[in-house]
């Protein structure tokens, strides 16, 4: 989940050819990025800082920017950062943590392109695969919620007994469609927050998404329903990451609702953008998730029945991990 805001730093990245000796511009990208980072990343207060700007600048001289890359990786391993980056002209830094390596049949279905699929499973189930949804223009964001909410209302309007929501393949993007797209299921008022500098809080109201008082997202329904306990049981797994974890969270003590699977993807941060000038730009993990009662997120999610059996996105009837929402989904009727 990503925030954007502007700064009025004057960091330029022309001078990419100058040593750090000669450059008083690469000395000032370097004091500025710091100085963005103590100020606002979520782990600021974890890190030496002292140490560490005595080691960077060390390391920096006679190098110009495009040397730096190495410099950039350790402020953001400092942080334990993984979800950020730094972007200087068409150069990126960032740090990357060791991921898991058997992600081939989650790799295989992204290149695919993943959809919204729907389908109704025996003893009248609902099944509802919500894919990644990436940032755009409001307008846009609204289609994308408005796609979703007429999915679920596809199913609802047969009267099924239950939902098996199925966030394995939501590797991130924007949450406010995902959660808007989803309203039936949930219920109106704050279903959670983040902690982070500048607390804000996920608001469902009106046919609206809103962080605090401020309106993202908006839809027209085309279903209602009486019970928005309907049982769900919700998938989640390896590819469940950043935005895909925020709206898992947005479920979290949500009454008739069970996750089954694998531990989520870990990328949990909020991010917030920095945009020095054109040519620069920081990305920076500045907060974690809170569900509806105020419970912090900052590592991946455990779902509440483990369950590490092969996904079989392309069969889903005889998907084992659907199976056992099935069996749960009974026994709430």
């Amino acid at each position: 989940m990503t925030k954007y805001v502007t700064t009025c730093f004057t960091i330029i990245c022309f001078s990419i050819y100058s040593s750090f000796g000669q450059s008083k511009e690469i000395k000032l990208l370097l004091d500025t990025t710091i100085a963005i980072m103590k100020s606002n990343a979520v782990n600021r207060d974890k890190v030496n800082w002292e140490k560490i700007e005595n080691n960077i600048y060390s390391e920096a001289v006679n190098k110009n920017a495009y040397q730096l890359g190495t410099i950039f990786r350790t402020l953001f391993q400092s942080l334990n950062d993984f979800h950020g980056y730094f972007q200087c002209g068409d150069s990126i830094y960032r740090w990357h943590r060791p991921e898991p390596k058997d992600l081939d049949s989650l790799i295989n279905e992204w290149k695919k392109g993943v959809r919204i699929q729907t389908r109704i499973l025996e003893d009248n189930i609902g099944y509802l695969r919500v894919p990644s949804m990436s940032f755009a223009e409001r307008n846009e964001l609204d289609k994308k919620a408005q796609t979703l909410n007429d999915s679920l209302c596809s199913l609802l309007d047969k009267n099924v007994h239950g939902i098996v929501l199925d966030l394995r393949l939501d590797n991130g993007g924007a949450m406010y469609p995902m959660i808007l797209g989803l309203e039936q299921i949930l219920h109106n008022g704050k279903l959670g927050s983040f902690e982070s500098k500048n607390a804000t809080n996920w608001i469902l109201k009106d046919n609206g998404f809103y962080l605090d008082t401020l309106l993202l997202n908006e839809i027209i329904p085309k279903c209602k329903i009486t019970d928005k306990n309907i049982p769900v049981a919700i998938l989640i797994g390896k590819g469940t990451g950043s935005s895909g974890e925020f709206l898992t969270i947005a479920f979290k003590k949500r009454k008739n609702t069970i996750f089954i699977g694998t531990n989520t993807a870990g990328y949990i941060t909020t991010t917030q953008g920095f945009q020095i000038n054109d040519a620069s730009f920081l990305l920076l993990s500045t907060g974690y998730g809170r569900d509806r009662t105020g419970q912090t997120y900052k590592a991946s999610i455990k779902p509440d029945n483990y369950n590490n059996a092969l996904d079989n996105f392309n069969d889903i009837s005889n998907d084992k991990k659907v199976l056992e929402a099935i069996k749960w989904l009974r026994s709430r009727n």
